[in-house]
């Protein structure tokens, strides 16, 4: 009886414990993916200065402004040529102009 108490309650703190651990893991993939595909479109060309990169789950979202309207579309090629990126939403717009003016 003892035991099957002990038992019981080892897996009741393990069970309440490994959410935790897994919401950090999953974070950390996170901010690694992001960090993955930031790299990957520096590569190819892109220009990042102005671009935000969030990823959850293998979700990516592109925010920001980019220096040509070619990058917007190379900047999504890049995303998706990430491993473990499964969608990208891609929300950048061509600069413009608008920001070698300030």
């Amino acid at each position: 009886m003892k035991t099957a108490l002990v038992s019981t309650l080892a897996l009741l703190i393990s069970s309440a414990i490994a959410p935790g651990a897994h919401a950090q893991a999953s974070q950390a993939t996170d901010q690694e993916l992001a960090h993955s595909v930031r790299v990957a479109e520096a590569r190819s060309g892109v220009g990042m200065s102005h671009v935000f990169v969030f990823a959850h789950s293998g979700q990516v979202t592109l925010v920001g402004w980019v220096p040509e309207r070619e990058h917007v579309a190379r900047a999504e090629q890049s995303a998706m040529s990430v491993p473990g990126v499964t969608s990208v939403d891609n929300r950048l717009s061509p600069d413009g102009g608008s920001l070698n003016g300030h």
